[in-house]
């Protein structure tokens, strides 16, 4: 049995990530049912808009964990819930920190910003925390991601997050630290707003801004602190044995690498053996022999898993089942 693919201090996490159509769903669904058949309650996730995960297993499935065998539990998630979710949350905590907000529409302004670059992303980490943070329900989460460009900037924006908000705290110190030194000089700053006093704060302590702050970072380095550690998370790369998707796997890794995210596996899909030639299909056994070849001299101190074609797509948890067997290993 792969080590990686299983618990070792408390949940393990699995990110499947690769481009769209490579057979990241059924590499992730057929995991997920080796993991639970050798007793790791295990939940799998669907993080990609085109849900493709419920097709796989043959079952209609929402953003409610759904039992689908002993051990196993597989949830959708609603990319257009999620993004109305983190924006209300978003709403929620700027009329907290300025109460004066209220008196102010700001309904026209969320809508606008559902549509803003980044939102998706933003929406996507707030959902992997939320289930992070009941991380101990389960002995593994696998999360069946977008195609890779989306994927990796979630997976990036916990450390790029953790720089920003330093950053806004620094700043915040300094507005505190002149309101407090204009208060000793001409005492609290008051000001009446539809009739209702707003003093505004001038320490840290008093202040919701950076409570918020100070809050927004726990959550964040809670989130890095998980994906980071190898004892915890592994992300395996799905590819054909194409010349592109061996292109965006190397980019992949080189990615995760600078964000100290770790790759341990790399599963080949789709590999063509055949007993007897077919010279119909010579050259195109001759580009996947080249493309391996490169996957073993980029990747030598990840792991790779070669699986042959099969006859018809794997569907339903019989068929799944003899994939997962090559992932998780005896």
């Amino acid at each position: 049995m792969r080590e990686y693919l299983v618990p070792r201090e408390g949940f393990r996490v699995l990110f499947f990530i690769g481009k769209g159509g490579v057979g990241k769903t059924t590499s992730s669904a057929a995991t997920s049912i080796a993991l639970a058949e050798r007793g790791y309650k295990t939940l799998i996730v669907s993080l990609d808009p085109a849900h493709n995960l419920g097709d796989v297993f043959l079952t209609e499935l929402n953003d409610r964990p759904k039992q689908l065998m002993e051990n196993l539990y597989a949830m959708e998630l609603d990319m257009e819930k999620l993004i109305k979710s983190y924006l209300k949350h978003l709403e929620e905590s700027l009329k907290h920190m300025y109460r004066y907000l209220t008196v102010i529409n700001l309904e026209k302004y969320f809508e606008v910003l559902s549509f803003s670059p980044g939102i998706e992303e933003y929406a996507t980490l707030d959902a992997i925390r939320d289930i992070l943070k009941e991380g101990e329900k389960w002995d593994v989460i696998i999360f069946d991601t977008p195609p890779t460009g989306l994927t990796l900037r979630v997976l990036a924006l916990p450390r790029v997050s953790l720089v920003w908000v330093e950053k806004l705290m620094e700043l915040r110190m300094k507005i505190l630290e002149r309101r407090s030194m204009i208060e000793k000089v001409q005492g609290e700053r008051k000001f009446i707003l539809e009739g209702k006093e707003y003093r505004l704060p001038s320490t840290a302590e008093e202040d919701p801004v950076m409570k918020e702050l100070v809050e927004y970072r726990k959550e964040i380095e809670f989130v890095n602190s998980i994906v980071t550690d190898p004892n915890k998370t592994s992300v395996i790369a799905v590819m054909n044995p194409e010349m592109l998707p061996l292109y965006e796997t190397e980019r992949a890794h080189e990615s995760l690498r600078k964000f100290r995210i770790p790759m341990t596996l790399i599963v080949v899909n789709k590999v063509i053996e055949l007993e007897e030639e077919v010279p119909k299909i010579r050259v195109k056994m001759e580009a996947q022999k080249k493309v391996l070849g490169e996957i073993g001299k980029r990747f030598k101190d990840i792991d790779v898993l070669k699986i042959s074609m099969f006859e018809e797509e794997p569907r339903g948890i019989d068929k799944l089942r003899k994939v997962g067997e090559l992932i998780v290993g005896e």
